[in-house]
């Protein structure tokens, strides 16, 4: 959502998202909105990708995380995490997607704890 501590993305204009123009489109035509269930392509980095042209799913886990909170918002119950890039020798080394799908993972996990309001628990 936010690149800076000042400028904040609008999921509805996000080029990342263009499901946002599935939520309007619904709405205008006042029908249901349909499942949302994306694919992303996770490609985790040690330094946040800062251009404007930064793919969902691509970058620091705090970007992965922001990008899996957006998808969210838009109405995904299901993100369909794919760590292979389009290099087949990726698959050469299994490791390294599992542990960037454990690394979303553990984070998307403590983030639901966070959210956990102890009150209707």
């Amino acid at each position: 959502m936010s690149r800076s501590s000042t400028r904040r993305r609008s999921t509805t204009r996000s080029p990342r998202f263009p499901a946002a123009r599935l939520k309007a489109s619904a709405a205008e035509q006042q029908r249901a909105q349909p499942a949302l269930m994306p694919r992303m392509a996770l490609r985790l980095t040690q330094t946040p990708i800062t251009d404007d042209d930064r793919l969902a799913g691509h970058g620091t886990i705090d970007q992965i995380a922001e990008d899996l909170d957006q998808l969210r918002s838009l109405g995904a119950g299901t993100v369909v995490l794919d760590p292979f890039n389009g290099d087949f020798q990726e698959t050469a080394h299994p490791e390294r997607a599992w542990q960037a799908l454990a690394t979303v993972a553990e984070r998307w996990i403590r983030q639901e704890s966070k959210d956990i309001d102890p009150e209707r628990s």
